[in-house]
């Protein structure tokens, strides 16, 4: 209890003391369950429309914790909260009897109760449950936060999580709004002839994405092991296997920097499909998320922060190269010479561009100077070769692949491509990303051997993808922090 104030621990004590109270004054308090309740929600819907001042004679049984109580003479009301609303409970100290009023003389702010009481609205109007009985069934120690809607440390609300849940609806409703996307992501995906499936997350070698995962070691194995910075080539092993269609949704982990977008565990929902490309992908990705829409009745009208975008079908497909181009009004193509383009971008930046290839060049352009202006949603694709080691490459433009990014408000909502399928030059383009890693450059992808020997059995034409969960959730939740639609998101230790 170090970390009590004094009044605070002397709360404490005194609320701890009501827990012997309870108890010797009922053998019912703190029952195992309780039954057979309504929900708060249902009530409201049902008898929002009876008369000031009606008595239903309707009784009902609801269980839920006290927010605060309010006391006027011989009258006393509650406000209840349980998982789906809030209501009033009114208590008429000449209704009940002295023992009955005796828990509400004990209850505190933050107490789980079950109350059983008659439905009525008072003569003011609001709707409420006139108290008959009542049940502890769990004592709050420590009391609520006071207006805690005016608080304006965030980290305070992440630490206790759960305070912001009960308090806070809009965090609770983001988390359940999550979580009816997350189902309609998996009905619909089933619906499309997938099966989901469950890949290691612990990995002997951290593939399928160019990023820095987190370190470990298998002690009983003796080998030192990942966090998957990506399931993606396990699920095409699974295609090797003859499984044409699946997908999994569960965790990534990548250790590198946090902000408002990126947080090192995210949630991604990766799927693969036999004898389709790039651009079925992005039909299906257009398809889930117009299906999440309408399910979960969002209009095509977004609004996010301080834009808005339009997310009626069609999306847009434009090339990077093509972007650029118009962006710096010089035309760039995959064959450009790379010395004549940056003699002429002089005059357009303030920095000499790094890049040594024509690729390399319209990607880091893409990535400085145009990726957080694209606000409508929009497939930007042909993505240089040198940053799509997994990518098939394009037959007509060398040095492009069929890889494709979904972007909106600025942001990366997904990934895909139509995978290369050659093993030999696999080999070769992971053999130039070792050298990379081997370099100093920590987020380069690793040689995989055992990857290259299934692919030698033969992987058939397959379109791959990565959707980012959470930054969807933000999107149609409209909140700016990755934070706010994780439930409990990682933070540095108090002092």
């Amino acid at each position: 209890m170090s970390n009590f104030s004094k009044s605070e621990k002397e709360i404490f004590e005194l609320r701890k003391q009501k827990i012997s109270f309870f108890n010797e004054l009922s053998s019912k308090s703190f029952p195992t369950s309780f039954q057979g309740t309504a929900d708060i929600k249902d009530i409201v819907s049902k008898h929002k429309d009876i008369e000031f001042g009606e008595h239903t004679g309707i009784d009902v049984l609801v269980k839920g914790r006290i927010l605060q109580s309010r006391s006027f003479g011989k009258l006393s009301f509650l406000d209840l909260l349980d998982n789906t609303g809030k209501t009033q409970l009114l208590v008429d100290k000449s209704f009940i009897s002295k023992k009955e009023l005796s828990h509400f003389e004990n209850y505190d702010s933050g107490d789980i109760i079950g109350v059983l009481g008659e439905i009525m609205k008072t003569k003011k109007g609001e709707l409420s449950i006139k108290v008959k009985s009542s049940t502890i069934l769990s004592k709050s120690l420590r009391t609520l936060p006071e207006k805690w809607h005016g608080l304006k440390d965030k980290e305070t609300r992440f630490r206790q999580r759960y305070l912001d849940f009960i308090v806070n609806p809009d965090s609770k409703r983001t988390i359940e709004t999550r979580s009816k996307i997350i189902n309609l992501m998996r009905k619909f995906m089933e619906s499309e002839g997938f099966i989901e499936v469950e890949t290691p997350i612990l990995q002997p070698k951290a593939g399928g994405a160019i990023a820095k995962p987190f370190e470990t070691h298998h002690n009983a194995l003796d080998l030192d092991m990942y966090l998957r910075i990506a399931p993606e080539l396990y699920l095409k092993r699974l295609i090797v296997g003859g499984f044409e269609k699946v997908f999994e949704l569960g965790k990534t982990f990548r250790n590198e920097g946090v902000d408002q977008t990126h947080s090192p565990e995210f949630t991604m929902m990766e799927s693969y499909e036999a004898y389709v490309d790039a651009n079925r992908v992005m039909d299906m990705v257009e398809n889930l998320c117009i299906h999440i829409f309408d399910e979960l009745g969002i209009e095509k009208n977004i609004k996010f922060i301080d834009n808005e975008a339009d997310f009626s079908r069609p999306w847009k497909r434009v090339s990077m190269y093509e972007l650029v181009s118009k962006k710096f009004k010089i035309e760039i193509k995959h064959d450009s010479d790379i010395k004549k383009i940056k003699n002429e971008l002089k005059k357009h930046l303030d920095y000499r561009p790094e890049a040594q290839t024509i690729g390399l060049l319209v990607y880091e352009l893409f990535e400085n100077y145009i990726e957080d202006s694209i606000i409508n949603p929009t497939f930007v694709t042909d993505y240089p070769v040198e940053v799509s080691p997994f990518a098939r490459e394009n037959k007509k433009k060398p040095g492009v692949t069929e890889r494709f990014e979904l972007f909106a408000f600025g942001s990366e909502l997904a990934n895909g491509f139509s995978e290369l399928i050659d093993s030999e030059e696999q080999e070769n383009r992971l053999r130039v990303q070792a050298q990379k890693k081997a370099k100093g450059d920590e987020e380069a992808h690793v040689e995989d051997e055992d990857y290259i020997e299934a692919l030698q059995y033969g992987l058939p034409p397959t379109g791959g993808l990565g959707f980012g969960v959470d930054r969807f959730v933000m999107i149609l939740t409209n909140n700016s922090s990755i934070r706010e639609v994780t439930a409990f998101p990682h933070l540095k230790p108090e002092n």
